[in-house]
């Protein structure tokens, strides 16, 4: 069954086939469409998807990239619940909109250029922030429109979708100090990287607000990882100090981090609070029932997603190409008041 071979059945011409196929109905009746998606149906026609790209010069595929930042390990994905919902979220809302998707993994920032040059895509989505010099360059080469999570860029041809990543903070430290504890570490290696140093900036001034000092030997500079979060939470324990809480900049920083303060003899919450971030479902399943950040990873990546669909399409966003998404404290079991 060929284009022609429908074409002839429903005493149609071939571009009346294509417009229905396409969904370019303006043109075509009701009747019409009917009649082609009812001989479609009858004789399992699928398009050439290959052929159709050439004609449009579209491929109708959004690459996906998980920039590791020099990491070669293959395990970016295996302890990292955040990706796997931005993923899913992307490929569903992707796939509502008849596009394909791609995942790639970049460990040098020099072959981004390069994946951007080489593979016929209609769309790039980059789940870490980039570098404005990286941003600038993929600008100049206009090869497709891009989106990026966590970039904060004045570019007008770059979608952004960010999080208040300094709210975030702010409030998760603000709770902890509203529930009576003034010795807070911060669980983060957050030097280098400017979403976490956002975070960080929130924590102090959280401090600050409340006339509370920033304590160098609070700052506990461990990768938002479990198994960092583990070691940090060992150390905390066998320093013997005088903290009763500790902020972390992610979900699976801070099951870690309970875990390791359990490890070295701590009871969660009784003699340490632990705040997440990301408020993943995961949060509902230890014990206690973590108390974390929210910032809606679902509606991030539908954003992130939705603007660049339309960007394809119409070749510019009605709104901003930049967008800032709230944050709010989500509150369980994990976090003791004092007072």
């Amino acid at each position: 069954m060929t284009l022609k071979d429908i074409a002839e059945k429903a005493d149609v011409s071939m571009m009346t086939v294509s417009n229905v196929i396409n969904g370019k109905h303006k043109r075509v009746s009701a009747k019409t469409i009917e009649k082609v998606n009812n001989i479609i149906a009858e004789y399992g026609y699928v398009p050439n998807l290959s052929a159709r790209s050439l004609t449009n010069k579209n491929s109708n595929i959004i690459g996906i990239i998980i920039f590791t930042y020099g990491n070669n390990d293959t395990d970016y994905l295996d302890e990292n619940p955040y990706l796997h919902i931005m993923l899913q979220t992307i490929e569903v809302e992707l796939r509502k909109n008849n596009y394909f998707t791609m995942i790639h993994s970049i460990v040098d920032k020099q072959d981004i250029i390069e994946f951007s040059k080489n593979w016929n895509v209609d769309g790039i989505i980059f789940l870490y922030p980039l570098p404005d010099d990286t941003l600038k360059a993929l600008v100049a080469e206009n090869i497709c429109p891009i989106a990026v999570f966590d970039s904060r860029t004045n570019l007008p041809e770059v979608i952004t979708v960010c999080s208040d990543d300094f709210k975030g903070l702010y409030l998760s430290t603000k709770y902890l100090i509203n529930h009576g504890h003034s010795h807070i570490a911060f669980v983060s290696d957050y030097k280098e990287n400017p979403l976490l140093t956002l975070r960080f900036n929130g924590y102090r001034h959280a401090l600050e607000e409340s006339g509370i000092p920033l304590r160098q030997e609070y700052i506990f500079p461990y990768a938002s990882t479990y198994k960092e979060g583990i070691a940090a939470g060992k150390q905390i324990a066998s320093l013997n100090t005088k903290i009763t809480a500790a902020v972390t900049t992610a979900d699976v920083s801070a099951i870690g981090l309970m875990e390791g303060a359990r490890l070295g003899g701590y009871r969660i919450p009784a003699q340490l609070s632990v705040t997440g971030y990301d408020d993943l479902s995961l949060c509902q399943y230890t014990s206690p029932k973590l108390t974390s950040v929210s910032q809606n990873i679902r509606q991030k990546a539908l954003c992130a997603t939705d603007l660049l669909i339309e960007k394809i399409q119409t070749g510019t966003v009605a709104q901003s190409p930049h967008a800032v998404l709230d944050v709010e404290i989500v509150e369980r079991q994990s976090v003791l008041s004092l007072i």
